[in-house]
C-alpha cells in the first residue's frame, strides 16, 4: 500500500473550527463520530458542522483529493460519487483494532486535529505486522486508496488524552465496480462486509 502523508492540509481558518467542535462528553474506552457528507451533485449532509463551513472545507479539499486518487488508483476516479467529512473522537484508552477499510471507500484519508499529541496510524503488511507508524502531526493528513490485499492498519489513543480527527473519504455506492477492478468476488466481498460490523461488536466486548 502507497500511503501519501501531507502537511498542513486543511487552510487554517478551517483547521481551527474543526479543532474546536465539541462533541460531548466520551467514555475512556469509547468512540464517537459526527456523520457529515457532500454528494457529487452539491447535497450536503451535516450534523456537527455547518453547511456553509463544510461546502467551503470541500470547495478546497475535493480538488486536492481527487488528484490524489487519479495518482493512487485511477481506475478507481470513475467511481465516485460522494465525499464523508466525519469528526472522530475517541476516548484516550480507545484502541481500534488492524483492519482494511471497506471497498466502498475509494480514497481514505484521515487529518490529525486535537490534542498536540497524541498517536497516529499503524500501517500494517500482509501478515499484519507492523510497517511503520504514521506520527500524529495537527493538520496533518494521511491518504490511501485501500485494496483488499495489502491495506491493514489501525490507530488508538494514546492513554492520556482523547484524540479528535476528521476522517475524509471519497466514496462510491458501486462495490460491484469495486470488486472488478480489484478482481473479486463479489458475492463474497458484500457478504464479508455485511458479517464484519457484527465481528466487531463481538471483538469490542473483550478489549
Amino acid at each position: 500500500m502507497r500511503e501519501i502523508e501531507i502537511k498542513n492540509f486543511l487552510k487554517i481558518n478551517h483547521f481551527n473550527e474543526l479543532s474546536k467542535l465539541n462533541l460531548g462528553n466520551i467514555g475512556d474506552n469509547e468512540i464517537k463520530v459526527s456523520y457529515n457528507k457532500v454528494y457529487k451533485n452539491g447535497q450536503i449532509e451535516a450534523d456537527c458542522i455547518s453547511k456553509e463551513t463544510l461546502k467551503n472545507i470541500n470547495d478546497y479539499c475535493h480538488p486536492i483529493a481527487s488528484d490524489l486518487l487519479n495518482k493512487l488508483a485511477p481506475e478507481k476516479v470513475k467511481y465516485y460519487e460522494y465525499s464523508e467529512y466525519h469528526i472522530v473522537l475517541t476516548g484516550k484508552n480507545f484502541s481500534f483494532p488492524i483492519h482494511r477499510d471497506t471497498p466502498n471507500k475509494l480514497l481514505s484519508g484521515v487529518v490529525y486535529l486535537h490534542p498536540d499529541k497524541n498517536k497516529g496510524t499503524i500501517i500494517h503488511n500482509k501478515n499484519k505486522t507492523i510497517k511503520k507508524e504514521i506520527e500524529w502531526e495537527k493538520n496533518k493528513a494521511l491518504f490511501f486508496s485501500r485494496t483488499d490485499k495489502d491495506s491493514f492498519h489501525s490507530y488508538s489513543s494514546d492513554g492520556v488524552s482523547n484524540r479528535l480527527t476528521l476522517v475524509y473519504n471519497l466514496m462510491t455506492r458501486n462495490i460491484k465496480g469495486v470488486c472488478k477492478e480489484e478482481n473479486l468476488n463479489y458475492t463474497y466481498i458484500n457478504l464479508r462486509e455485511k458479517i464484519n460490523p457484527y465481528i466487531y461488536k463481538y471483538f469490542k466486548t473483550f478489549i
